[in-house]
């Protein structure tokens, strides 16, 4: 047997929501000039060589699951074609699923067309979350500038990817508790679902986006700042409400959305030392009614997440519990009993976050738009996420399903277009 990688308790989880989701993350980037190709697959066996697990293939062995390390070639990650339906080639490509037991956990295209390039990615969710992408993406474009300046001091973190550095930033009496919190916070259950068609064989993927406007992220943002609340908080403000809208749930009903929460604010530094892995945990949102306004809704939402973020240990229930299921059982049997006790929210939000545009520019060519979103989702599981690029927001919904659902999603867009513009209005005062 060759090089094999210890598979973390991470990556064994993500591996568990095989069953609800297709375990890929996406991102797209649009380019106002062309990518060097020789100078990127250059950047890219660098990288590759470096994060071992990024050219692994990985084991559900029945007692320990593992990642064995294979050969492969640059062409086995990067495919390069000039595009005469630019959108068509750019959703046919990070509609994709790389198997596990690929050779490469990544892939990546670039599209040209009209002078100008797109580069687009996925990668295994088991390999890095929303948070190391946006790093890898970054350094991705560092590394290229380098070469292209003459500089071969080339840099990727290749540090532990063990889901323990979560605690590295606590006192040591701050880790025995958190080491402590068993809670299985899943369990607070809410039945509420998208309304998605039933699931059929004729589904396809479909990463439906839409992006909110400059114009109207700006207003509903500075009248945020003079709230003294965040654009998270404004966000789920509006996907809160909305949902309330397209559900047809009751006014009065409680609601409670799950939201992704990036862990690296335990770790030291940030995550910076740490290799490229998933550090994302969750909080709840409960909302106990709509509201007769947008604001109303929005007050429902801080009073919840307020409490969460009062909370030092946010984000970090539920991980001793998954910790022990896969320390004591053999790794099939830790699976099921995972199963049992985890319930996959129906709905969630992830803010991924900004997409840095100075830091993405590759060479002389500038990053002119781009999104990324997480996981393509099985019915009847859904996740808005959010990425914020130069400006402006662009919500994406990533499912399998037929044209009624995305037209579905659609109508979901124009309502939560509609709230944030409610909310403009209701607070134009606030924009002086």
């Amino acid at each position: 047997m060759g090089q094999t990688l210890k598979a973390e308790m991470w990556d064994k989880m993500q591996y568990l929501f095989r069953n609800y989701y297709d375990r890929m993350v996406h991102c797209v980037q649009y380019y106002d000039g062309l990518i060097d190709v020789n100078v990127l697959k250059r950047v890219l066996i660098f990288t590759t060589e470096k994060v071992p697990v990024l050219h692994s293939s990985f084991h559900g062995n029945v007692i320990e699951p593992y990642w064995s390390v294979e050969d492969y070639t640059v062409n086995d990650i990067l495919t390069v074609r000039d595009s005469v339906d630019l959108e068509a080639d750019v959703n046919a490509f990070i509609c994709q699923c790389i198997p596990v037991e690929s050779n490469v956990q990544y892939k990546m295209a670039i599209f040209n067309k009209d002078g100008k390039s797109t580069m687009c990615m996925i990668v295994n969710h088991m390999c890095m979350d929303g948070g190391d992408f946006k790093y890898f993406m970054k350094k991705l474009a560092e590394n290229y500038n380098k070469l292209l300046d003459g500089d071969r001091n080339l840099e990727i973190k290749t540090g532990s990817r063990s889901y323990d550095a979560v605690y590295s930033k606590l006192t040591p009496e701050e880790e025995e508790i958190a080491r402590g919190l068993y809670k299985n916070i899943s369990q607070i259950k809410d039945e509420h679902y998208f309304p998605l068609t039933p699931p059929a064989p004729q589904d396809v993927t479909r990463i439906v986006r839409r992006k909110v406007g400059k114009e109207l992220f700006a207003s509903f943002r500075k009248i945020g700042k003079n709230f003294g609340v965040t654009v998270n908080d404004l966000m789920l403000a509006f996907y809160v409400r909305s949902l309330y809208e397209i559900g047809m749930f009751r006014d009065d009903e409680r609601l409670t959305i799950p939201c992704m929460v990036d862990l690296r604010r335990h770790i030291v530094d940030g995550g910076a030392g740490t290799g490229l892995t998933n550090h994302t945990g969750f909080m709840q949102c409960s909302t106990e009614k709509k509201g007769d306004t947008i604001n109303d809704t929005l007050i429902e939402v801080l009073r919840s997440v307020r409490k969460s973020k009062d909370d030092p240990y946010m984000g970090l229930y539920s991980l001793p519990l998954l910790k022990l299921a896969y320390t004591i059982f053999p790794f099939v049997i830790s699976e099921t009993a995972i199963k049992i006790g985890y319930l996959n929210p129906l709905i969630g939000m992830s803010n991924i976050g900004v997409m840095d545009a100075p830091a993405l520019r590759m060479g002389d060519a500038e990053i002119v738009d781009g999104f990324m979103t997480g996981a393509v989702k099985y019915k009847p599981y859904m996740q808005l996420a959010l990425t914020s690029l130069l400006g402006d927001i662009t919500m994406t919904i990533a499912i399998r399903g037929n044209d009624e659902d995305e037209k579905t999603v659609n109508r979901f867009f124009d309502i939560i277009i509609k709230n944030m513009n409610d909310f403009v209005e209701l607070n134009r005062d606030k924009l002086d």
